[in-house]
Parts: C-alpha cells; structure tokens; sequence
C-alpha cells in the first residue's frame, strides 16, 4: 500500500495542475492565481508522491496536512462560488463544480491518508 499512496498522491498533484488550467479557462482567462497555485502545488504534491514511493516516511505527515488544507481552501471557495451562482451569477456554475469536485477529491485522499498513517 506504501507505494500505492506515492502513485496516489503523485496522480492528485497532476490532477490540482490540470484543475489549476481548468479554472483558468473557465475564468475566462482572468485568474492566473489558479495557474499558479495548481501549478505550485500540484508539482508540489508530485514531488511528494515521489519521495513517498521511495519511503520517504515524513512525506506521509505532510501530504495528509497539506491535503487537509486543499480540503478545508477548496471547501470554503466553492461555498462562495455556490453562494454567488444562488443570488442570480450563473457565470460562476463552471467554478462551483471544479471546486466541489477538487473537494470531494482532496477530502477522500485526506481520509486514505490518515487512514494509513502511522505513527
């Protein structure tokens, strides 16, 4: 399963750089934040995978925390999106769904973490 976890978390970062450009498209083009932070820390989340495949015991700490942060960031974001489609916005429909999923998403590896976290 220790392998298994660095291919997860590996497959997760490239998941956060493509929802990264996703969001940027779906902005119109008018977020570079969300280049920039599904770029940084889905290559981050990468390199995490990496180092856990190669046993690396700490990167399993830090990627449940890091996930548990996306979980909690990704949450409140799309509360906002959702918030705003609800009072009449339907422009923000498109980033409410990718934010709900990147979720569901950061929450279910959250849980297979620590799940699997040894101490």
């Amino acid at each position: 399963m220790h392998k298994r976890l660095g291919v997860l978390l590996f497959a997760y970062g490239l998941f956060l750089v493509c929802c990264g450009a996703l969001g940027f498209i779906l902005t119109g083009e008018t977020s570079a934040s969300s280049l920039l932070n599904g770029g940084l820390f889905g290559s981050l989340m990468m390199v995490m995978g990496v180092l856990h495949r190669q046993g690396r015991l700490w990167t399993q700490p830090a990627s449940l925390s890091a996930t548990a942060v996306f979980t909690l960031t990704f949450t409140w974001r799309a509360v906002i999106q959702w918030y705003t489609t609800l009072n009449g916005d339907t422009t923000h429909v498109g980033i409410a769904v990718l934010l709900t999923i990147m979720t569901f998403a950061s929450g279910s590896l959250a849980l297979l973490l620590l799940r699997h976290y040894r101490h």
